[in-house]
This record gives C-alpha cells, structure tokens and sequence, in this order.
C-alpha cells in the first residue's frame, strides 16, 4: 500500500514539477543563452535524482567518470528505462546532447523545452538520410564541446535482455572521429522499461574506457564496444 502511495506522489510530483519548471524555462529561454538553457534544465533533473530517494527510495551511482575524455565524445549506453534520459544532465559533469526521435518534440511543454536545449533530433525515416542528418547534428554539437549521448540498441530494453547493438552509435564515432565511450547500467532492475518505479533500489552507471576510432577499423570498434558492455552488464 505505502509502496503505491509513494509511487503516485512521485508521479505527481514528477510531472507537476516538470510542466511547471518548463513554464519556468520556456519564460527564461528568450533572455539567457544556450549554456543558460542547459543550466536550468540540469537543475530540475538535480532536484528529481534527490527527490528519487525519498519518495520511491530510488538512489543511484556512478563510476568510471575520469574515463571520460577532456574533449568531444560520443557516449553509447545501454537504454533500460527513462530514468537515464532524466538522471544524466544531473550525474554528468559535461554538457550532453542526447540522440533521441524527433516525435518527442511534439510533446506539450517537455518538448518544448528539448527543442531550445540544441540536441540532437533523430527522423526515423529513411536509415541513410537519418544517418546523414545525425552525423551532421552531432559533428556540430560535438565541435561545441557536447558529449553526444546515443543509445545503441535504437530503444528501451530489459536489463536481462540480450545487449543487440545496432551499427549507428559506432558509425557516427567513424563518422566524426571521436572516441566511443561505453555506457552500462542496472536501471532496469529498479525502473521498469514501460512504466515507474515502485520500490526502492540503486541505480549503479559504469562509464568504460574511451575507443578510438583513429586506431581500430568500425568493425574493431563495434567488437570492442559490444565485448566490454557485455562483460559489465554481467556484473550489474
């Protein structure tokens, strides 16, 4: 009974907050930056990821920070629920644009929101225009300094589920030259796919070692990748 409660206050909460910070931000955006823009976006995540621990009892981690590269980066992590597209902007101490569809634009308010952030928007149409796009997107983030955050599996998968990596992630590092760095997380154990999180538990994120594209051909790299998010999501 309490676990439901706790739940639905923090659904409430969550998207109450949500709708009324992004009035917040939208009023804001025509008066501050790009960087200003992401600011007050990271701290709306900062106060979910503390909210998170008391109302579902939701705490979380992350190692292996420092593997990150002082320059551009592109992130490929293991998507296993939604609690990663919030939790990043408040964990990472570098600037991301997710890859995420281009549909979530449309969404009232938190769409709104995303589209000034300056991401990355993804056209599920045609894979080789969408590849073209996306590659042209994040060469310009990228050259802004962003860490770009792709999810490699194209969508939200169990935590038990086979990892299936799709080419796109390691083709866009080729693509632009920067390194790979691996992602893995348990998130799915606490946060379902499809749906919220009903129980307390850690969120444990393992951030692995950067591969460089200039140093192994793209089938290298994709083993590479594949090989280490394997091997860490078994210890998870």
């Amino acid at each position: 009974m309490r676990s439901t409660f706790t739940k639905w206050l923090f659904i409430v909460y969550m998207l109450g907050s949500g709708t009324l910070y992004s009035i917040i931000i939208l009023l804001l955006f025509p008066f501050v930056g790009r960087a200003g823009r992401y600011w007050l976006a990271k701290q709306w995540c900062r106060a979910l990821v503390f909210v998170m621990r008391w109302l579902p009892g939701v705490s979380c981690s992350i190692d292996g920070l420092e593997h990150l590269p002082d320059g551009p980066a592109i992130i490929l992590c293991r998507h296993e629920s939604t609690w990663e597209t919030l939790a990043f902007l408040a964990l990472i101490p570098r600037r991301i644009s997710f890859v995420f569809k281009e549909d979530l634009l449309r969404i009232p308010f938190f769409g709104w929101v995303l589209r000034g952030l300056d991401m990355v928007s993804l056209n599920r149409g045609s894979a080789r225009q969408a590849h073209q796009a996306v590659t042209k997107e994040s060469a310009e983030r990228l050259a802004k300094g962003d860490v770009v955050v792709i999810f490699p599996e194209g969508t939200r998968v169990r935590h038990d589920a086979p990892l299936r990596m799709t080419s796109g992630g390691v083709r866009l590092a080729c693509a632009t030259g920067v390194p790979a760095v691996p992602v893995v997380l348990n998130a799915g154990k606490v946060w379902p796919t499809k749906g919220w999180p009903d129980r307390p538990g850690h969120i444990r994120v393992v951030v692995g070692p950067p591969f460089s594209p200039r140093e192994m051909t793209q089938q290298e790299l994709s083993h590479a990748v594949h090989e280490w998010m394997k091997n860490e999501l078994q210890r998870l």
